[in-house]
């Protein structure tokens, strides 16, 4: 069984892709020259041409870009709240974050929390709140793995 720890779950959180971004001001870059040269060449077709495929490249990247950080914003959004959940067993129980884990990287009815070396809890939601309910595990193989370990 997995445990993921507070720092592991923290990097996990989406940066900004710069390579689409490069793209996206590379075809903007095209797009403008390509508008400039077909109004300084007394409106040459092969610069209209270039302007309408470097427009829709603009628009095609700029679709993609913001399909990604959609679903990067739902990933992240799950992440949050095991951060969220570290964060509060945290402060509740006075223990470090860094020795709270769990067996998600998104926190969800039914995680498994280990605060000590063999305490574990699950995590219950009920009516907008948090339960845990101490449980047993006999012989649990567990795998903890770090931000460090897994850079």
């Amino acid at each position: 069984m997995k445990f993921y720890t507070y720092n592991y779950i923290l990097s996990r959180i989406e940066v900004t892709n710069w390579l689409q971004i490069f793209f996206i001001v590379l075809a903007t870059s095209i797009l403008l020259f390509g508008v400039f040269k077909y109004y300084k060449e007394k409106k040459q077709s092969k610069y209209r041409e270039l302007s309408l495929i470097a427009l829709f490249l603009v628009l095609i990247m700029i679709g993609i870009r913001i399909n990604d950080i959609q679903i990067h914003k739902a990933i992240d959004d799950g992440y949050g709240t095991a951060l969220k959940l570290i964060e509060e067993l945290s402060e509740t129980m006075n223990i470090p974050k860094e020795d709270i884990v769990i067996n998600t990287q998104a926190a969800r009815d039914g995680a498994i929390i280990r605060v000590a070396e063999e305490k574990y809890y699950r995590v219950i939601y009920a009516d907008g709140k948090m339960l845990l309910e101490k449980m047993e595990l006999y012989h649990p193989q567990i795998e903890i793995i770090d931000a460090e370990s897994n850079s």
